[in-house]
Parts: structure tokens; sequence; C-alpha cells
């Protein structure tokens, strides 16, 4: 792995950058830690108490979230559970905040992504998720209301929550922000009413188990492991090229994700030649400059051929980049669980059965 692919600032917490200074910066972040642990506690605390109201809507509302910031694997998690329902032929959306899109009219990348690979399920954005979720009842009939990253969002009552952890870094360094990387102490799992351990082939299997320790002393919910494996090479006019492609020439790898270092590692497990790689913040929107920043960057490392996820792909012009460009597809693989996991979603479904 690439040092200098791991953004400055994680290295900081996660105490990989040494020196007076980064030990500076520590300090610093820890003495700011105590405030936001007090807001997150004082914003848990009205919604207990009922100062703070939940409004319920008139559909079932599944949230996928995290107790991290960065990348748990949601937008997989995501499509699972909307394909679970389509199955189940329950008409469903997805709504979300829509963090980082160019503006309120415009969908975000993981909008964009999740258009890609579900043409069929609306997806509704808005700050406010409750007046998404009932834009969704009102304008689509929706039965189901998939709310990605909802956990933190407290407003909108939900019958089923999901909380991933990421065995690659399970609880943020052990500190929450700004030290480390822990929206809420780990104790807020036993809000969960399901735990899904992602990127479980990142670890050997007696961390695994730790880390489902660790879960069941917060939370007695069911616990389910998964891990993200690829399913597509795909090119910017929706193309799919054989897997074996990443196999010859040289790659440079780039993404706007959570955890980069993630990505970098499971493309170079598949056996990508990867010769250079930059990480842009999670999110980020990408313009002609930065298409030439990628692809002056590629070129001075003799690379062949560009690789990005989904996500990224979808915002990129490719006519800007004067390389061929690649985004790695993958799927979640719910390999230990899925029924326990599967029988929740189904069950919360079963009057809407029996009625019919």
């Amino acid at each position: 792995m690439n040092r200098l692919s791991i953004p400055w600032l994680l290295r900081i917490v996660s105490n990989e950058e040494k020196g007076i200074a980064a030990a500076t910066v520590r300090v610093i972040l820890r003495g700011l830690t105590p405030f936001y642990r007090l807001g997150v506690w004082y914003r848990n605390r009205q919604f207990d108490s009922g100062a703070r109201k939940v409004q319920s809507v008139s559909a079932r509302v599944i949230s996928i979230g995290n107790i991290t910031t960065g990348g748990t694997g949601k937008t997989p998690m995501v499509i699972w559970v909307c394909n679970l329902l389509a199955s189940l032929q329950i008409d469903h959306a997805i709504v979300s905040r829509g963090y980082g899109a160019r503006n309120s009219e415009s969908p975000n990348d993981e909008a964009m992504e999740l258009k890609a690979r579900l043409p069929n399920v609306p997806h509704v954005q808005n700050p406010d998720r409750v007046e998404a979720a009932n834009r969704s009842i009102n304008e689509y009939s929706s039965q189901a209301i998939v709310l990605d990253d909802g956990f933190q969002h407290r407003r909108l009552a939900r019958d089923l929550d999901i909380v991933l952890i990421d065995a690659s870094n399970p609880f943020g360094f052990g500190h929450l922000i700004p030290r480390g990387l822990l929206r809420e102490p780990i104790s807020a799992l036993a809000r969960a009413d399901a735990v899904v351990i992602t990127r479980c082939d990142r670890v050997d299997e007696s961390r695994v188990a730790e880390i489902k320790t660790q879960i069941q002393n917060e939370t007695s919910a069911p616990i389910a492991l998964s891990q993200t494996v690829p399913t597509g090479l795909i090119q910017s006019d929706a193309s799919q090229t054989d897997f074996d492609a990443l196999k010859r020439g040289k790659w440079f790898v780039f993404s706007a994700i959570g955890n980069h270092a993630a990505f970098e590692s499971s493309v170079e497990e598949l056996g990508c030649n990867v010769v250079g790689s930059h990480p842009f913040r999670d999110h980020h929107l990408f313009d002609k400059r930065d298409c030439e920043q990628i692809t002056n960057k590629a070129q001075e490392c003799r690379a062949d051929f560009l690789l990005c996820t989904h996500k990224d792909l979808v915002k990129i012009d490719a006519e800007q980049i004067g390389m061929s460009v690649y985004a790695l597809r993958t799927d979640l693989d719910v390999f230990e669980g899925k029924e326990i996991l599967a029988g929740q979603v189904m069950q919360l479904f079963a009057p809407l059965e029996s009625l019919e």
C-alpha cells in the first residue's frame, strides 16, 4: 500500500504519522473531542426523552447506517436490501440526504451510481429525510423506504435499523470525532436491530471473532458477516470487460470514497499492477482540473489505464481524460447470517402479505 495514498489527517488519527507535529495535532484533536461527545450525548438524550419528536410515515422504513465516518459499504448494502424488496414485490424507494451534490437539484455520486445499478428504484434526496420519505410515498406509492446513512438521523422513525461495521477499521481508531472516526460511542449499537460486519475478507477469522465479541457486549442484535466481491469491470459507456484485463498493463488507481485504501488493496488482490494512486476527499466532484491532474500523474507513472470505483466513474467526463478509464463494480456477499437478516426484512411485510 502506497503510504502517500492515505490522507494526512487519517494518518494522524490512526497514529501512523509520527513526529512532534503529528503528536501536537493529536493532542489538539483529543482536546476538542469532549465537546463533540457532549453534543452527541445531548442530541441523543433529547430523542430518548421525547424532547425531540420522532416522526413516523405510512411506509416501512429500513435504515442503513454506521457509527464511523468513511466508507463501510453502505451503498452495496442498500443495493442488497433493494434487491430483496424487489424479490418480495414490495414497492420501495431510496431516501438520502444528498451530501456532496453540486446543488439541491442535482443527484450526488451515490444517487448516480444507484440509478445505474437500480434504474427502476426511485431515489429522493433531501436533507429533510421525513419530507423525502413522504414524497416517496405520495409520488411513488412506496411501501418501503430504504434510508441511506440513517443511523444518526433519528427524526425519521424506522422499523429496522441495520448498522454496518467495517472489519478493517471497526471502531474508528477507538476515538470519537475529531480525534478518531467514531460518529457516536460504541454503546450506540444498543439501538441497532441488526449489525452487519463488512469487509470480513480484509482481516483474519480471529479478528472477526474479536469484533463480534465487542459488538455483542453492546447489543443483542443479530450479527451478519459479509464481504465485498467484484462483479464487473465497466467503462464510461457502460460496456463490460473481462476481469483478466486488470492483469494486463499498468494501472493508476484513484477514488473519492471513504476508504480508498481498501479499494486499492482489493484491486491489487485481483492481480492489478498498480503503479500509482491518488485519493480524493469522499464525494469529491471531479472537474476538468482534476481530470488533468489524474491524467498527468498517471502518465508520470507510465500507467496504461485508469481505474476507479463505479461511484467515481459516474461523475467523470471521460472526454476530459486522455486515457481509458475503467471502474470496478462490486456487490455485497452476506455469507453468514443472511437468512436471519433477510427474515428481519421479510417480517416487516408479513401483515401486508396476509392482507393480499
